[in-house]
């Protein structure tokens, strides 16, 4: 299982695909119904880091065309949501990551969240290990700008006037991360450990990303060996879910923006092919000059 911190920080299902993806992470929407304006999908990464900023100059515009702004969140309307999110990445009744792993093996682990979160890393005792490897993935990649690329997204939609909604709620995505088992994300995090990190795996899914290459951010997580349960989980269910409310929702606002996790875009269950068999057409939006191009905010 090499490189869950990178699976954490994509959430990338471990799929074969033989069929032919075009790099490109903003895909226009054309619409089944008359009475529906085009929307988009882009497909964004939670990160600081310079490369997952560096997508073309279609993005902004094409965002600041839509009715309203969708990220998997609503951060905004989450509030109240987000203290049983605090509470639920805690394991509860008083267990601990020392409690899942053999002496040995948290020797291993204590040792190796100390050296990376230094005195901080006391306050992951409590917390399920997939949690822990969230905070790992943090660690490990660049600190450029001031938000994470979703956030900042999110960000430029209501500096610019627009609405913006959320097509999961906070307790519909810990469901889906409560459904692996502490065995399994114990599991995770000691792998982790082992390969020290397993240093490179986190560039290497940065530059598929900044290259908008979502075949190559495939081909990168087939590496992690995630199980099925876990493909199930976080990508499969929750993929059927987001394209039904995705289609609701550009029946009800006439055009959307998605801004979903790039992992959710590729495979046979991907949003791509959902909304293809909706009757949808997802063309591919190239752009021609990297990074990120301000628009006039109202």
């Amino acid at each position: 299982m090499r490189g869950m911190v990178a699976v954490c920080f994509l959430l990338m299902a471990s799929f074969t695909w033989g069929q032919s993806l075009e790099n490109s992470l903003l895909w226009r929407i054309v619409p089944v119904h008359e009475r529906v304006d085009t929307s988009y999908l882009f497909g964004t990464v939670h990160s600081k880091d310079d490369r997952a900023f560096q997508f073309g100059e279609a993005t902004l515009p094409a965002m600041a065309s839509c009715a309203v702004v969708v990220g998997e969140l609503d951060l905004d309307k989450a509030g109240p949501d987000m203290f049983q999110m605090l509470a639920r990445i805690r394991m509860g009744d008083g267990k601990t990551l020392e409690d899942l792993y053999t002496k040995k093996q948290w020797e291993l682990v204590s040792a190796f969240l100390t050296e990376q979160l230094g005195a901080a890393a006391a306050i992951t005792y409590g917390t399920k290990p997939f949690f822990v490897l969230a905070m790992l993935a943090e660690t490990e990649m660049g600190n450029d700008h001031p938000e994470v690329l979703d956030q900042y997204l999110m960000s430029t939609a209501q500096a610019n006037g627009q609405r913006t909604l959320g097509l999961e709620t906070v307790a519909e995505q810990m469901e889906a991360l409560d459904a692996i088992s502490l065995k399994e994300q114990a599991s995770m995090l000691l792998d982790h450990v082992e390969h020290d990190g397993s240093p490179g795996e986190m560039d290497a899914m940065l530059d598929a990303y900044a290259a908008q290459d979502l075949e190559k951010l495939l081909a990168t997580a087939e590496k992690s060996g995630m199980s099925k349960s876990m493909e199930q989980a976080l990508l499969t269910q929750r993929n059927t879910r987001m394209v039904h409310r995705m289609d609701s929702l550009m029946t009800v606002e006439k055009s959307a923006f998605f801004l979903i996790g790039a992992a959710h875009l590729p495979s046979p269950v991907g949003l791509i092919e959902g909304l293809r068999a909706k009757g949808y057409r997802l063309e591919p939006v190239f752009g021609t000059k990297s990074g990120p191009v301000e628009f006039e905010r109202h």
